[in-house]
């Protein structure tokens, strides 16, 4: 089957089961005292003896500080949450950031509970380099809105799915403007001019307007003649050479969500879902990279169906790794015998540390059908 531009691209996922074997040791914190300002990157929050893992984002961009790894790292716990500011104004010299949409989307289908956040503190940038600009750093949550959000996950009996909807209906909108309310305090307190706010109204209204098409699409389950006129910022693009795709996830509950994938090609009588990463320098991406690349995999993985214009296509999900010093290719799962030749014929580019990283990688693929790991060099 060639594929074309405006082909339709369909996926249903009903469970999702994963393994991973790239996440690192969790530390504990105890709820009442916990503060997400001071807590690391990621880990477990325990109270009355039940824990929950958490991560937490530092903007709500995907593309920065690697979220996707960090809720990698918390993946083989039971419950899961991660916190994410809706809106991250580093002063007009600065970047602005806003939550997107389909970040809400991920959550859900992973089962990921979603607390949100706003920036109440912050202070002036008086580093040599950025004294002289418009720029805020510092940036401190509210902890008590988010530790109070916290409790109740732990408290909360359904799924994420249904939090997070329940969340988005009754408490998005508030915590948007008590954000943007922060920021002109902020400003006025530190004298650091700010983005202007009209845009990040916009964005609001923008998701709003998402959020009222993902309920109708939910409804009715038509999706094709809604995916194109509303969700222009995700159009397909050209798939004949396997470029990036939109794909429609549906579940379960009738949900109808808008993703992403890097590529979509048809090998060997086999469509691949793939993430790649790649180093220009270096033999292997970052573990970093590694994670937010299996982390899109996830999903991927556990769908139940792939339909290319209605039809049920077998396919399976590939992360593409290349590093610039790499020579050869291997692809997992594999025989250790060929892991082993891979090693040899890299013997001097491969630290110990990326050797284990395979080694892992081998492990992940071996133990989650419908994901396999290529790793060779840039051509």
């Amino acid at each position: 089957m060639l594929l074309q531009h405006d082909m339709h691209v369909s996926g249903f996922v009903k469970d999702v089961r994963y393994k991973a074997h790239l996440t690192v040791p969790l530390v504990e914190y105890g709820l009442k005292e916990f503060d997400i300002n001071a807590a690391k990157p990621f880990g477990l929050i325990s109270n009355d003896g039940v824990q929950v893992a958490f991560s937490k984002w530092v903007s709500p961009k995907r593309t920065r500080s690697y979220p996707f790894a960090r809720i990698y790292n918390t993946y083989r716990a039971s419950k899961i949450l991660t916190v994410i500011p809706v809106i991250k104004d580093e002063g007009s010299d600065g970047d602005l950031d806003a939550i997107q949409f389909s970040t809400i989307s991920w959550m859900s289908l992973l089962n990921i509970y979603i607390v949100l956040a706003y920036y109440e503190r912050a202070a002036k940038n008086n580093s040599t380099s950025q004294k002289h600009r418009q720029k805020l750093t510092s940036q401190c949550f509210d902890n008590g809105f988010v530790r109070g959000q916290i409790q109740e996950v732990f408290d909360y009996k359904q799924s994420a799915l249904h939090w997070n909807r329940s969340l988005f209906e009754s408490r998005f909108v508030d915590t948007y403007e008590k954000s943007l309310a922060a920021y002109r305090k902020i400003s006025k307190e530190t004298g650091v001019a700010i983005h202007n706010q009209a845009n990040a109204v916009k964005n609001l209204e923008k998701i709003k307007m998402q959020y009222d098409h993902f309920k109708e699409n939910s409804l009715s389950g038509s999706l094709r003649a809604r995916h194109r006129e509303t969700l222009t910022t995700h159009a397909h693009e050209r798939l004949e050479d396997g470029a990036k795709a939109t794909l429609d996830i549906k579940n379960y509950l009738g949900g109808v969500y808008h993703l992403t994938a890097d590529r979509l090609f048809e090998e060997q009588s086999k469509f691949i879902i793939e993430e790649s990463k790649h180093t220009t320098r270096g033999s292997l991406p970052s573990v970093e990279d590694i994670k937010d690349g299996l982390f899109k995999l996830i999903l991927y993985s556990n769908l139940d169906a792939l339909e290319i214009e209605n039809v049920r296509v077998s396919f399976t999900t590939r992360l593409n790794l290349t590093g610039a010093r790499l020579t050869g290719s291997i692809k997992l799962p594999a025989d250790g015998s060929d892991v082993e030749n891979f090693f040899t014929l890299n013997r001097g580019v491969l630290t110990a540390r990326q050797r284990e990283i395979i080694r892992l990688l081998q492990m992940e693929a071996d133990d989650n059908q419908k994901l396999e790991v290529v790793i060779k060099g840039a051509a």
